[in-house]
């Protein structure tokens, strides 16, 4: 008979792996009207880490009560992640370091889900079910895909632009979408070569299912037009050519071989859509062209090279990526100004490497290790087919940014890595954890659901506000958790601050908005905050100051439009006009005010 403790890990394991479907199949699709953005800005972010709380707390609810299972890796990604901690505690330059704690957070959070589902007495079969969330998590975003390019009409309830007839699906990116789809293409080949052939009728549906996948998939790999996930496609079916012959050798199956070619047949009615419908086509340069990204490497570099040991701050690297480009850029004769709004350097390592230095570096290269080190313990043609899965999300990650954009990437990534480690990795059994331990476990899972709940309400909220051109302070006063949002909403405060102040020639209030401004612009530089910090001291009448902030603006982006003198001197000329019997519409058509604060997505994303 099954000790009682294996049967409540089998139950465990049941309902984790409902929770997953569940998530798989309809909460990761969810879409809301939102302000786009990245990470906890976008609706699907919020609900997938919803279901991150309640897994995690789910399977570490009793962890008190029984020794902890869990294995080699996770033990050593454990002690890696804490050289990603380690700069964050620098007191020396970490003045705006609270920007960087959601990525910290989501890395913890990330560590604990994966022991939470090493908690569960997952068999084989088990194992393989997680796949198959994972799979039929990109066959829905496959659909929406091929819905949004051929179906959705213009002004449709998902905002989908077909003018541009990009189909994204949920993850509003192009990129983001495409290496999400490649990592499906090559997982569902993975499950195709190790599917059991009976029952026969279970293995033709799965068949086709796979077969669907291939096809379907590579039509929107080429649609997307994405360098990231095609070549990020290319290499994962290229690592996992030697199981595929070997597999073909020993079977000759031609359900596969058929199934294989309908990569080449998706492709090329790929190319075709492209030629026949009526889309926004990419030129053929992108695949020749650096598209701004080697000036972003190099000049990452430099910076890193320039502090390699203590790096410029967790959360600086917008502005200190500016302001170093700027000193550069004027040392340097013919070099031209990048794009604004970028916080990110389209590379993982670099960006650790260039706020922490060489610690989180070394972090993410003993992570990278311990996952090499377990590949080494499979036989070398099961462990270039694993690498091959995972390589469009990996590639794709030293390109971008996917797992700031897609809680979906750093999910599957996850259940990936736990269904290898717990085939083939190391098991370790720990002591029972102390009984006190459990509360702040059980606090953060559920604590986690609840601030995504109303982090998802708060979003729809301002929202609202945003779309809204009678919006007022008391609506977004009511916004029940600015937390997400903070940025966006302590810009919004303070515009109310700022046109207040104007209309009514409040000198203190005036200098206080720029006072913040100021504050602001250390870790999230935007000309349009410039522009307004330099129209508020310009109104209190003091002149130096303003000159001298617009100077720095200018030196920063010197090619924004916003910042040149013809906008210029047509705010200051409406300056003068502003009457205390004036509304906020009439003073904001009359100068205007930069009211909306963009995200820093990047301009080579």
């Amino acid at each position: 008979m099954m000790p009682s403790s294996l049967q409540q890990q089998e139950r465990l394991a049941h309902i984790m792996l409902a929770g997953m479907g569940v998530y798989a199949l309809l909460a990761m699709h969810l879409y809301l009207p939102h302000l786009f953005g990245i990470g906890l800005q976008l609706p699907f972010n919020l609900v997938g880490w919803f279901f991150v709380g309640l897994m995690t707390a789910l399977g570490l609810w009793n962890w008190q009560r029984r020794r902890l299972l869990t294995s080699r890796l996770w033990l050593g990604l454990v002690a890696a992640s804490t050289l990603l901690w380690l700069p964050f505690f620098y007191l020396h330059n970490n003045t705006v370091a609270g920007h960087a704690l959601p990525r910290m957070l989501g890395l913890c959070g990330g560590l604990l889900f994966y022991l939470a589902l090493q908690q569960c007495r997952f068999n084989a079969r088990g194992r393989r079910y997680l796949l198959y969330c994972l799979l039929g998590a990109v066959s829905v975003e496959i659909m929406l895909g091929m819905a949004q390019f051929f179906v959705l009409q213009p002004d449709n309830w998902f905002g989908y632009n077909t003018q541009v007839r990009s189909p994204y699906g949920i993850f509003q990116h192009r990129n983001v979408m495409a290496s999400f789809v490649a990592t499906g293409m090559v997982l569902a080949i993975y499950l195709w070569l190790h599917e059991a052939k009976t029952p026969k009728r279970w293995f033709l549906l799965k068949s086709a299912w796979f077969s669907a996948v291939l096809g379907a998939g590579a039509i929107l790999v080429v649609l997307l037009q994405s360098r990231a996930g095609q070549l990020g496609l290319l290499l994962g079916l290229l690592l996992l050519q030697p199981l595929l012959w070997q597999t073909l050798i020993k079977t000759r199956s031609k359900r596969l071989l058929a199934s294989l070619l309908l990569i080449p047949i998706g492709i090329i009615l790929g190319v075709f859509g492209l030629e026949v419908f009526d889309m926004s086509k990419r030129s053929l340069s992108i695949y020749t062209e650096a598209d701004g990204r080697f000036d972003i490497y190099a000049h990452g570099l430099r910076m890193w090279l320039d502090k390699p040991w203590f790096g410029f701050g967790y959360g600086s690297f917008e502005s200190a990526f500016y302001r170093t480009y700027a000193t550069w850029r004027e040392l340097t004769p013919g070099a031209k100004p990048l794009f604004t709004e970028m916080g990110h350097p389209h590379n993982e390592f670099l960006l650790w490497a260039i706020e922490g230095g060489v610690v989180p570096l070394l972090g993410l290269i003993i992570m990278t290790g311990l996952v090499l080190r377990l590949f080494y313990r499979l036989p070398i043609v099961q462990s270039l087919a694993w690498i091959g899965v995972l390589t469009p999300i990996f590639i794709h990650s030293q390109t971008e940014f996917p797992f700031y954009h897609s809680l979906p990437h750093w999910f599957m990534v996850l259940v990936l890595i736990f269904v290898i480690d717990a085939q083939y990795g190391q098991r370790r059994l720990l002591a029972p954890p102390p009984g006190w331990s459990r509360w702040p476990v059980r606090a953060w899972g559920v604590g986690l659901m609840l601030f995504m709940a109303t982090g998802l309400y708060a979003g729809q909220q301002l929202t609202r506000y945003a779309h809204n051109d009678d919006h007022t302070e008391a609506q977004l006063a009511a916004v029940i958790n600015p937390l997400i949002w903070y940025d966006r909403v302590a810009f919004y405060r303070h515009h109310w601050q700022l046109t207040k102040a104007l209309l009514s020639q409040d000198q203190a209030e005036l200098l206080d908005y720029a006072a913040w401004a100021r504050r602001f612009v250390l870790h999230t530089p935007r000309a349009g905050v410039y522009y307004n910090a330099y129209l508020a001291l310009g109104s209190a009448g003091r002149e130096d100051e303003a000159q001298q902030l617009l100077g720095e603006a200018r030196r920063l982006y010197p090619n924004v439009r916003l910042l040149r003198s013809t906008s210029i001197q047509h705010a200051r000329n409406h300056l003068a006009e502003i009457r205390p019997d004036m509304s906020v519409a009439e003073l904001n058509n009359a100068i205007p005010l930069y009211d909306n604060l963009r995200p820093a997505i990047g301009g080579a994303y």
